[in-house]
């Protein structure tokens, strides 16, 4: 979207808006961020129209309701989330302050694990806000393992890999979950650890609570001492934690289902957002595979 098609958009708002730049990453929206003239900032996200979205929307307001800060959407004056775009959705977003983690710092990694277990235990297990094909047990998950094109090795691993997790899921914890809790995603405010936050909901879901630890274990997988400090400060907040953690290779599993759905749906559609060709997306199922696999 150009610069000018953006401060259009955004004059539903009614806000003194001074001039907007692109932010990094761009894998399933475009955001930028928003300067005022009073000096507030904001942060515009344009994500593809989904129920799942407006969802990440309303679970983003309730976690910022309950005192983390969590990036809450600037509702219209009609009480509108998001506006209807040509384009896509459009969210106003509240700015959360702070830095994304030095993962090098065993300090700033415990900080994040924190921050998790804190999200957890805001939100608990009140799924009004996700939707009915994103609770526990994922009808969405059976859906697409059998709609969506991919290679018969990989499909099947994925369903065993689904079945493994809804087997253990009665002896785990199940809550509203982030779904995709990215490092850059964490916030960490310089003035107070009361201060820091969690931005980006558009993949919540409910389910094992160890899943985003595992979201967490496979982004860092290159890294393993990353996500061992993440776990000591998750792990500090939420000692109940440890006698779930013996099942926390069945939900990487799990991870690793839904990263193979991702990129088989991206493959379909021709996605290409965030990737330099269509390679990208065939080299993300194939990790997906292998991770899977590892067992």
């Amino acid at each position: 979207m150009r610069p000018d098609h953006l401060l259009a958009a955004l004059t539903p708002w009614n806000l003194p808006v001074d001039g907007a730049e692109p932010l990094p990453g761009g894998w399933n929206s475009m955001t930028w961020l928003v300067r005022c003239r009073t000096g507030a900032r904001y942060v515009a996200k344009l994500a593809d129209p989904s129920d799942a979205f407006l969802n990440g929307l309303r679970v983003a307001a309730r976690v910022h309701a309950l005192g983390l800060p969590s990036g809450a959407p600037v509702a219209l004056p009609d009480g509108r989330l998001a506006a209807d775009l040509p384009e896509g959705s459009l969210a106003l977003l509240e700015y959360v302050p702070g830095r994304p983690p030095d993962t090098g710092s065993a300090r700033d990694l415990r900080r994040l694990g924190a921050i998790l277990a804190r999200a957890h235990r805001v939100l608990g297990n009140d799924a009004e806000d996700v939707g009915e094909q994103h609770k526990w047990p994922w009808p969405w998950a059976t859906a697409c393992l059998r709609d969506i094109p991919m290679p018969a090795h990989v499909r099947q691993a994925a369903v065993e890999a689904l079945e493994a997790a809804r087997e253990v899921a009665p002896l785990l914890r199940v809550g509203v979950v982030n779904g995709d809790p990215g490092l850059d995603g964490f916030r960490l405010n310089d003035h107070s650890p009361a201060l820091d936050g969690l931005v980006d909901w558009g993949a919540v879901l409910q389910g094992p609570v160890l899943y985003d630890l595992a979201c967490v274990a496979v982004l860092t997988r290159d890294t393993p001492h990353v996500f061992g400090h993440v776990l000591d400060g998750y792990r500090d907040a939420d000692p109940d934690v440890e006698a779930e953690l013996a099942h926390l290779g069945t939900i990487i599993r799990l991870r690793w289902t839904a990263t193979a759905i991702y990129f088989a749906d991206r493959i379909e559609r021709g996605q290409l957002r965030g990737v330099a060709d269509a390679d990208g997306n065939r080299r993300g199922l194939a990790e997906a595979y292998a991770g899977l696999r590892d067992r």
